[in-house]
């Protein structure tokens, strides 16, 4: 590995353009912004939005919000299978989480919970297509655009 002296200002930018619990150093913060791929530095199969022979990485709320699709404070509604608003299912954005009653959930938790008290049955919910803005907007379709724009 090279070693390179960077100024306190450029620290500093790169401090704040950080994702908190993902990126760990500055080096990971720089390979997201030049838009080099994870460790592999292999490049995202733009046809199946995967990292070649891998999974394309899970919906990070962190990112979003860095990117400017989202915006911390930001509510965020629940819908059903259908795509169906749930009137009254509800969460504000906060550092990559939920907030519903003053709890932080992941996505796919809180959906599990509001969806069984809603009626609904599944033990296995993928938080991000049921998550949507108010402008309706599916996070799912929201981290396509970001894996898009992102892994070039």
């Amino acid at each position: 590995m090279i070693s390179i002296d960077i100024d306190d200002e450029v620290y500093s930018l790169l401090t704040n353009q950080a994702i908190a619990f993902v990126e760990k150093t500055p080096n990971d913060v720089l390979k997201r912004l030049l838009k080099i791929t994870k460790s592999t530095g292999q490049p995202i199969d733009q046809r199946e939005g995967k990292i070649r022979g891998r999974k394309k990485p899970k919906t990070n709320l962190s990112d979003l919000v860095s990117a400017g699709l989202l915006v911390n404070g930001q509510e965020l509604f629940l819908h059903d299978y259908q795509g169906n608003k749930l009137n009254g299912n509800k969460a504000k954005l906060f550092n990559g989480f939920l907030l519903y009653n003053a709890k932080s959930y992941s996505m796919s938790d809180l959906a599990q919970i509001l969806l069984k008290e809603n009626g609904f049955k599944s033990d296995s919910v993928r938080g991000p297509i049921f998550w949507y803005t108010e402008n309706g907007k599916s996070i799912k379709d929201l981290w396509d655009v970001f894996l898009k724009n992102h892994y070039k």
